[in-house]
């Protein structure tokens, strides 16, 4: 069975895939009733849901490490027409993001500005610390 039939037939609502990241980040790996525990916190779902859409997730992330999905492709009519620009930005944003939060600069933002820093692509190491989390 391929991927997108798995998901054609087992569909996640957003609360339910919620419940999941949650079960995730609470249950500790190394716990030998983490997947029971999972699957007690998200209702509707069975033990071998659980565990496929955690597998599935692992797939996904291995695939996007490994170069086998392809970056988006930006418009050149975007703000963020190239990669380029949108890692730039925020290579120069980083670190800066909480220390100057009530800066009055911050808080007379305009709007196309923060619609801008909603597509900021990750960088390298937050990928790796995603990753991380995925495998505790």
């Amino acid at each position: 069975m391929k991927v997108d039939e798995v998901y054609s037939s087992n569909e996640w609502s957003i609360e339910e895939d919620k419940a999941f990241e949650n079960g995730l980040a609470i249950h500790p790996e190394d716990a030998s009733d983490r997947w029971e525990k999972i699957a007690r916190d998200v209702p509707g779902k069975t033990l071998q849901e659980i565990q496929l859409h955690y597998n599935l997730l692992v797939e996904d992330v291995n695939q996007i490490e490994s170069g086998c999905v392809p970056l988006p492709s930006y418009n050149s009519s975007s703000p963020m027409a190239s990669i380029g620009q949108v890692s730039d930005e925020g290579a120069e944003n980083k670190g800066t993001r909480f220390w100057n939060y009530n800066n009055e600069s911050n808080l007379k933002a305009s709007k196309s500005d923060q619609e801008r820093r909603k597509g900021i692509a990750w960088t390298e190491e937050e990928h790796r610390l995603v990753y991380l989390c995925l495998h505790i």
